[in-house]
């Protein structure tokens, strides 16, 4: 500008537009001292501004300062500044804080200050955590309101937003008849009898999170660890609806492994002072359990998944690591041995994907129980064929891991848990990994399932360096729940569980089969 040629070179004052003086102020001064000062009052402009000076460390803080202080009073501006200045990670984020927390959101005069096709966005989109859809059309009664004069011209259009064939009849006939304003929309029962439109229900009316089992404090040597005796129903909010008790053989076992097939659960084998080869079904819908038939050998650390409507159990520990394969016949109410592991481990991670059971890491050989024990870890993976019935290597893990848990979403496999920083995803097809976005807390020993396209992560351990014993970690339970939009690459945290808890099992179920 000063050296170029530019006209401003010749003058003695310069204007700066689209900046603010007390933006470029901090601006200056960052230049000098290499300090910013950063408020909920001057955040957005000094965003604004270091993003049209390209100042990337201030751009940067900026997005820490943002993400770091996400709320339901905050999350839409982020969401609307984060898109003004073309940073997508913060603008996915924002949007998918905005869209778990929508109960929160409308209630706050951000919403109620919502652009017209800022709105409409918002309220479209399949991932919002509306518990009803009736809820969504209060919510646009109330934006209209707001200013009615101004925004009653745009209600028919926000009304195509709204998936009329998931509203209650009777609640719409008692609205229609009440609120005058919707009911002299035109074309308003041409909207409801379109039966077509936005049919599909959004994913929170859809499933349910499980969380079974686990403990609840923390002790290494589990000499007086407790175990949670319960099984807790989670929405897509993280709200705790149910709770039901775990059966008596249950609640002391512990390091057990479970899959869902026909909207069922299924448990096999853990820790316990009887027999670890034991399997039970546990009917939601029933809040009912049933003792299936027992495992071939008595396992722990193991892992299940189901394959073509099959049932797998996989490795583990019992006297040594087990490479033993089984499969259950529901024909025969039994467990039918297949092709072994090419080698035994336990803590892995394990997921059925494009026809072929996955392993992923874990420890092997003979190791310890102690949790520490990283000797023994592989980055190995190992792939069942069951058309071949035979083990083979897949790609190894960049490094080797234990205790982390594989989901599935659109035909890749995304590893979290353990001592992985980030989330990791396996392309099967490819046969190759994709470093995604870091974690937000520690998830050692955490419980993991898939909602949609989102992976919830409940709980786990913070493991941190002992103040007492420097050779020694302590073990913090965690109660917090992390869900990972795999679309978006985006990371947020949720809503806490009711108890910290760890090595646990947490899966997804349909909202219908919750036993209430």
């Amino acid at each position: 500008m000063f050296r170029g040629g530019h006209s401003e070179s010749k003058k003695d004052k310069i204007e700066i537009g689209g900046v603010s003086a007390e933006a470029l102020q901090l601006m200056v001064d960052y230049a000098y001292t290499a300090n910013v000062t950063i408020t909920s009052n001057n955040i957005q402009p000094l965003y604004e501004a270091a993003n049209m000076f390209q100042v990337k460390p201030v751009e940067e803080l900026c997005e820490d300062f943002l993400t770091d202080n996400l709320s339901p009073e905050s999350c839409l501006g982020t969401w609307a500044l984060a898109d003004k200045v073309l940073r997508k990670r913060l603008c996915n984020r924002a949007k998918l804080f905005a869209l778990k927390h929508f109960e929160e959101v409308c209630l706050t005069e951000e919403f109620l200050e919502l652009p017209l096709n800022f709105l409409k966005t918002y309220i479209s989109d399949d991932g919002l955590h509306a518990k009803k859809e009736e809820r969504v059309l209060e919510m646009i009664m109330l934006w209209v309101r707001h200013d009615l004069e101004e925004r009653q011209s745009h209600l028919k259009e926000l009304l195509e937003c709204l998936r009329f064939s998931h509203v209650d009849p009777g609640y719409l006939k008692d609205i229609m008849e009440s609120d005058k304003v919707l009911a002299g929309v035109s074309g308003l029962k041409g909207l409801i009898k379109d039966q077509s439109r936005h049919a599909r229900p959004r994913h929170i009316q859809q499933q349910e999170v499980l969380v079974i089992g686990g403990n609840t404090v923390s002790d290494e040597r589990r000499d007086d660890h407790i175990d949670s005796c319960s099984i807790y129903t989670l929405d897509l909010n993280c709200d705790c609806v149910d709770l039901c008790p775990l059966p008596e053989s249950l609640v002391t076992c512990y390091s057990y492994a479970a899959c869902v097939v026909d909207n069922d659960v299924v448990v096999t084998g853990g820790v316990t002072n009887e027999s670890k080869a034991w399997a039970w079904q546990y009917k939601p819908s029933l809040n009912s359990w049933t003792q299936l038939g027992s495992l071939n050998k008595d396992r722990f650390y193991h892992g299940m998944t189901v394959l073509h409507g099959k049932m797998y159990v996989v490795g583990g520990i019992a006297l040594y690591t087990l490479p033993d394969v089984e499969v259950y016949s529901e024909m025969t109410d039994s467990w039918n041995l297949v092709a072994p592991l090419q080698e035994g481990v336990r803590d892995f991670g394990i997921a059925s994907c494009c026809e072929k059971v996955f392993v992923f890491g874990g420890k092997t050989g003979k190791c310890t129980l102690w949790p520490f024990d990283n000797s023994h870890n592989t980055n190995a993976v190992q792939c069942y064929d069951p058309t071949q019935n035979v083990w083979t290597f897949a790609a190894p893990l960049p490094n080797p891991v234990d205790s982390i848990i594989a989901s599935i979403v659109n035909s890749k496999i995304y590893l979290v848990g353990g001592e992985l920083a980030h989330v990791l995803c396996y392309d099967p097809q490819e046969d190759c990994y994709e470093k995604m976005t870091d974690r937000l807390a520690s998830w050692a020993d955490c419980g993991a399932t898939v909602c949609g396209s989102e992976v919830y992560i409940t709980g786990g351990l913070d493991r941190r360096p002992s103040l007492i014993e420097p050779d020694d970690n302590d073990e913090i339970p965690l109660a917090t729940v992390q869900c990972y939009n795999v679309t978006s690459d985006t990371m947020i945290m949720m809503k806490e569980l009711p108890v910290p808890i760890w090595d646990h099992i947490s899966v997804t179920i349909p909202k219908s089969q919750a036993g209430k």
